[in-house]
């Protein structure tokens, strides 16, 4: 038992130490680094639970002795053994829960060692902000972020680069959370009144951008509210059935949906799911869907094959939604440059 508690402290200033060089992290190297510390740790990467296994299983057999006891003696169970047996579910599951979080630590602190290869690769970096302010501030910006009856933040934001073969632009990713909140009041057969209160919780993600060559047009997927102009449709029903269109002028609107267009967010539709496109008045554009890929890639190691994922660490890996989303606004700037250029 004592070996067990000795090794499960080693593992956890092991843990420790790679969470000290993550935060600091600033290259690829770095992350190599860590893993490389748990390939010199001697064994395999998994905690010793022996004490908190027989606890539970302790826990189990006693609540069943007592319960059964009292049970067969008088054909029924006292309040005072309902308290004891809940007593001892909760301890048995509470160890069982805490076996349970140490080791997902382990491969969460490889999901984040891999994400953070995934920032290096593709040339996002993450931007620390106030959750709160920044969903309010991009609120005053985009309709968007007009969703949530109860709260919004911006749980995650990166900044980026693209470089095209016509254009250049910084952009910013976002992972948006909202919560709305819905109060359903229903009265029962004897006509007592009882309130339940249901919070519903939602994500979308999106790009943001200087977009300068239109304003006021917006390509709605999935609703949302404020928006406010005159309706567009092209001659596609494709199209139409993809998006509704609002702008600040049917004109406006046309100018900007040219059949290259049309097809161009046809075929990115067929990428992204509850697609939005929201050109503002301040030139810039939010395009946002539901899609929580975007970012992320499936890992195929972890601290327990370490040179796998050295290796795999060490190679480029693309994230080839983001890509397509890049490539997609970098196709909508050409065609909205020569479309606008000569008025702009």
């Amino acid at each position: 038992m004592a070996e067990s508690k000795n090794r499960n402290q080693r593992i956890d200033a092991l843990l420790a130490s790679i969470k000290e060089r993550l935060d600091v992290a600033q290259h690829q190297e770095d992350l190599v680094q860590a893993i490389k510390l748990v390939k010199s740790f001697d064994g395999p990467l998994k905690f010793s639970h022996t004490k908190p296994y027989i606890c539970a299983v302790l826990a189990v057999i006693a609540g069943v002795i007592i319960g059964g006891y009292q049970y067969l003696s008088y054909n029924h169970l006292s309040s005072q053994v309902v308290i004891l047996l809940v007593l001892l579910g909760i301890g048995a599951i509470a160890a069982l829960v805490y076996v349970w979080r140490k080791n997902s630590s382990i491969s969460k602190l490889a999901d984040r060692l891999f994400q953070m290869d995934l920032l290096f690769d593709n040339g996002l970096s993450q931007i620390e902000v106030d959750p709160v302010e920044q969903a309010g501030e991009l609120a005053s910006r985009f309709n968007e972020f007009d969703r949530g009856n109860y709260s919004q933040e911006i749980h995650g934001l990166y900044q980026g680069h693209y470089q095209g073969k016509e254009h250049a632009f910084d952009y910013y990713f976002y992972h948006f959370h909202y919560v709305d909140k819905r109060v359903t009041v229903t009265t029962d057969s004897k006509g007592r009144v009882r309130t339940r209160t249901t919070y519903d919780h939602y994500d979308r993600y999106g790009i943001y951008l200087p977009f300068t060559f239109i304003r006021h047009v917006a390509l709605i997927g999935k609703s949302v509210s404020g928006l406010s102009g005159s309706t567009y449709k092209p001659a596609s029903n494709k199209f139409n059935r993809l998006y509704r269109v609002v702008a600040d002028s049917e004109m406006n609107a046309a100018r900007f949906l040219k059949p290259s267009v049309v097809i161009a967010c046809e075929e990115i539709a067929a990428v992204f799911s509850e697609l939005n496109f929201e050109f503002n008045p301040q030139a810039e554009l939010c395009m946002s869907f539901r899609d929580d890929d975007v970012i992320t890639l499936p890992r195929n190691n972890d601290f327990n094959s370490p040179d796998g994922f050295i290796r795999e660490v060490r190679q480029h890996n693309a994230l080839p939604k983001l890509q397509k989303a890049l490539e997609h606004i970098h196709t909508l700037m050409i065609y909205s440059d020569s479309n606008f250029r000569k008025n702009s």
